[in-house]
């Protein structure tokens, strides 16, 4: 056992061994973000504000729910006495998300960070700043990851979530009960699927049949709703980053296939690579470190050594995977994409943690 022990100690690579480096690095940069998101409108251009300010604008009028979302927003901040608040907004909201660090990846956990932990950290709190400390639509997403988070991990604690996420669906998103199907979806299939492969078939059944559902009910392609936003963004900032439909068919296969390349696009910005900015590139690259570097490789083991059974795990895994999958539908441009997806960024913490720990448990299995 002596020798075992030895041996294992000696394939444990530094990464693994509590440190209080990382530590030290996040009780730096907690505050160096906060500040930033304190003063993020003295040093990001104003594209970065159009709905706070559009929220602010029609929040003295809002008195209840409205078909317009950013009415029914202002009439829930206006509700929690935060009308004319902007900096306890600001405040609150990146307290909240920093809540949901913590929770995603505890203090001890941190210790243990490696490069790639300690990235991800810096970029979520980074993005926080600059998309969340402000009145926002996401700031209702961030209660509901956290709940997520919270929940009793069984059947009744992903159904109350997807309740939730319908609730937020009926008044803010409709595109929300979507991804609290697909989500479900998921979490069945991480339950009782046995194949990965039979995720990218998930996913392909899943826009077909919302492709058919949009051609029944409306009478329209799945494109329908990227356009409706794209044709009152053409004059703004994000149209740089406008997400397109490359394939020339229409109908159901046509719309399915323009939702699934997307997806892909999505998950490698090969756009954003040819577009030329530093700024787009840095995006281009984190994005497809996220997708490709930490989500797939943890469904792949997922499914190949069980990791699924830790339902903190199979829930982040879920719910990115049915976030970005709604997203090839809906999302106008790259930037909105960012925006949208920073509360779910904690939850890749989720999914390094576990790796690390169950890779620490055993050091001689390959990295």
């Amino acid at each position: 056992m002596g020798v075992d022990h030895e041996n294992q100690a000696r394939h444990r690579k530094p990464g693994g061994r509590p440190s209080i480096a990382p530590q030290v690095i996040v009780l730096l940069w907690i505050p160096a973000c906060f500040f930033a998101g304190l003063l993020n409108r003295d040093l990001l251009p104003d594209k970065y504000f159009f709905d706070d300010a559009h929220i602010q604008s029609v929040m003295p009028t809002a008195d209840g729910p409205s078909a317009d979302s950013f009415v029914t927003m202002a009439w829930i901040y206006r509700g929690l006495g935060l009308m004319g608040n902007q900096g306890l907004v600001q405040a609150g909201t990146m307290l909240l998300f920093f809540v949901l660090l913590f929770t995603c990846a505890r203090w001890r956990d941190i210790a243990r960070f490696g490069v790639v932990e300690i990235a991800v950290f810096c970029v979520s709190g980074l993005a926080c700043a600059v998309y969340l400390a402000q009145y926002s639509k996401e700031s209702l997403v961030l209660v509901l990851v956290l709940a997520l988070m919270w929940l009793p991990r069984n059947l009744l604690g992903d159904l109350v979530f997807a309740a939730l996420a319908c609730g937020y669906a009926a008044l803010v998103r409709p595109y929300w009960f979507m991804v609290a199907a697909v989500f479900l979806l998921l979490r069945l299939l991480f339950r009782y699927g046995r194949k990965e492969w039979l995720v990218p078939v998930l996913l392909v059944l899943v826009l077909l049949a919302f492709a058919i559902g949009v051609s029944v009910f409306l009478g329209a392609d799945l494109n329908t709703f990227r356009e409706g936003v794209a044709q009152f963004r053409t004059n703004s900032p994000d149209a740089r980053s406008a997400i397109q439909d490359y394939l020339p068919a229409k109908g159901v296969l046509g719309g399915t296939g323009n939702a699934l390349l997307t997806l892909i696009l999505l998950i490698v910005p090969i756009p954003l690579l040819l577009a030329g900015s530093p700024v787009y590139l840095g995006f281009a690259v984190v994005s497809t470190a996220l997708w490709i570097g930490v989500l797939f490789p943890g469904i792949r083991r997922g499914f190949r050594s069980g990791w699924f059974t830790d339902s903190r795990f199979a829930r982040a895994a879920a719910l990115l995977l049915a976030m970005v999958t709604v997203q090839a539908v809906f999302e106008p441009d790259y930037g909105s994409y960012l925006k949208h997806l920073t509360p779910l960024l904690p939850l890749f913490l989720v999914l390094l943690v576990h790796r690390r720990a169950r890779l620490d448990s055993n050091p001689t299995s390959p990295r």
